[in-house]
This record gives C-alpha cells, structure tokens and sequence, in this order.
C-alpha cells in the first residue's frame, strides 16, 4: 500500500486524517513516518526481487548439502541477493531523502521552504542558489558513497 500511495498524499492522511481517529501526530513525525513507511515498503520489494532473482540451482544446492531452508536462505541465498539489490536501494534512499522538501506541506520548517520564502521576502534568488548549494553538499557525498559500495561488490567496472 505504501509503495503505491505517493507520498505527499500519504503526509496529508497522516496529518489531516488521522486526528478524526484520535491520533494527533506532530508534522515533523508525520512526514518522517511517511518517508519511512515508503522506504520500508520499497526496499521490500527490492529484497523480495534479489532474492527471487538467485537461480533456483543455488537454492537446490543449499538444501542438498543438508542445510535446512532458513539456513540456506541465510548463508547461500541472502550474500548473492544482497550483491544485487545494493544499485536499486542505494538509489532509492537518495531518492527518499530528496523528498523531505515534501515535508514543507505540514508546515515542517525544511530547507527548500526555508530558501523560498526568504526569496519571497527579498526578491532575491540567493536563498534559493545557496539552498541549491546545502543540497548539493547533502547529497553528493552520499552519491560518492554508494558508487564506492557499489564498485565495492563488483557492479561498476
């Protein structure tokens, strides 16, 4: 269901919705429940597709060596699956954090919101230029940093 729900629909559910049913969260919270909510459910089905993807004879030679199935899920299926889920879920997290700027719908203070109304208050594209900036300096190095995992495990030659 979260993986299918966009998330900003799902931000205005948890923090317009959910205090008809007593439950009164804090908007930080909801956008922070919401973003994990949707990583949780997308990198489940990225696990569930690397594990799916391991040929059916890795499957069979864990279990002929006598290993039980969780055993062999464990120690000969999970180090292949994992090998090729890295690219797609490192690529996903950067692309949840990118979406904190969604926050700024519940009135979250983030940074995006923060530039454009000093923009709007001074006429001035600075706060947005410097904004643009602080995102860069975020997010590159965690773009560095999955390229090494990913060269790390043999997927970038």
């Amino acid at each position: 269901m979260f993986r299918a729900i966009p998330p900003l629909v799902v931000i205005f559910l948890f923090y317009f919705a959910l205090p008809y049913a007593g439950v009164n969260l804090d908007p930080f919270w909801c956008a922070t429940l919401t973003l994990i909510l949707n990583l949780a459910a997308v990198s489940e089905e990225i696990f569930w597709a690397g594990i799916v993807s391991v040929h059916r004879g890795q499957w069979e030679a864990g279990r002929s060596t006598g290993l039980p199935f969780g055993l062999t899920l464990l120690f000969v299926i999970m180090p292949q699956a994992v090998r090729l889920v890295i690219p797609p879920l490192t690529n996903k997290t950067i692309s949840i954090t990118k979406m904190t700027a969604l926050a700024s719908v519940v009135a979250v203070p983030e940074l995006l919101n923060q530039a454009s109304t000093e923009q709007g208050i001074y006429a001035n594209p600075t706060p947005l230029m410097l904004a643009a900036l602080m995102f860069l300096a975020l997010f590159l190095p965690l773009v560095l940093a999955s390229r090494w995992v990913e060269r790390r495990f043999g997927w970038e030659r």
